[in-house]
């Protein structure tokens, strides 16, 4: 999304060229085939290690952390490579989403009415702020180190990036609506 909204902000007269159908496909594709490839790592890494009762995760899913907490023995190699892999895939992403960001920030800020910026951010504000949501749970979650978290903090992170922030999707997206931002003054009470 992030180079979709740099397509029509920084070149729009090209964008219907560039966007194409056969281009969002190839991009959807590459999405869902690096994200298995990379968690085929984690999963292979982890069928080596011997498990010993109990056979309960706690953890309202199957996540690499509480995987590891079943785990006989220590896996120090294991846990650094996933941590790495996670890190990699986590920020590679991140940095790639800021970078497009950047660019168009640099296009909006030579745009010379206020309101074509005005429009430009409007544009993309909502984006951002789930971005910023999204991979902040994120990295708090597989970027820091959260070994020594409790397990009720890794299921409350969990919780955020898996169920909170996809339920705030539609409302953040939809703030761009007058009619919305009416109806939640009128529910808040802002004059």
């Amino acid at each position: 999304m992030a180079y979709d909204r740099y397509l029509a902000i920084c070149r729009p007269l090209h964008y219907p060229t560039v966007m194409t159908q056969q281009l969002c496909s190839v991009l959807l594709s590459l999405c869902w085939v690096f994200g298995f490839l990379s968690y085929s790592v984690s999963t292979v890494q982890l069928s080596r290690l011997p498990f010993c009762g109990p056979n309960i995760i706690d953890h309202f899913v199957c996540d690499i952390d509480p995987l590891m907490a079943l785990s006989c023995v220590p896996a120090p190699v294991t846990e650094t490579v996933i941590y790495v892999l996670s890190s990699l895939i986590i920020m590679l992403t991140l940095l790639y989403i800021l970078g497009s960001y950047t660019l168009l920030l640099i296009t909006v800020f030579k745009v010379p009415s206020a309101a074509g910026r005005q429009k430009a951010f409007s544009t993309c504000g909502s984006h951002l702020t789930v971005v910023c949501l999204f991979f902040g749970a994120l990295l708090a979650m597989y970027v820091s180190p959260t070994a020594d978290n409790p397990a009720e903090i890794q299921k409350i992170i969990t919780l955020f990036y898996s169920v909170v922030t996809p339920f705030l999707n539609p409302l953040i997206y939809s703030l761009r609506n007058k009619e919305m931002k009416a109806a939640l003054k009128k529910v808040l009470k802002i004059e």
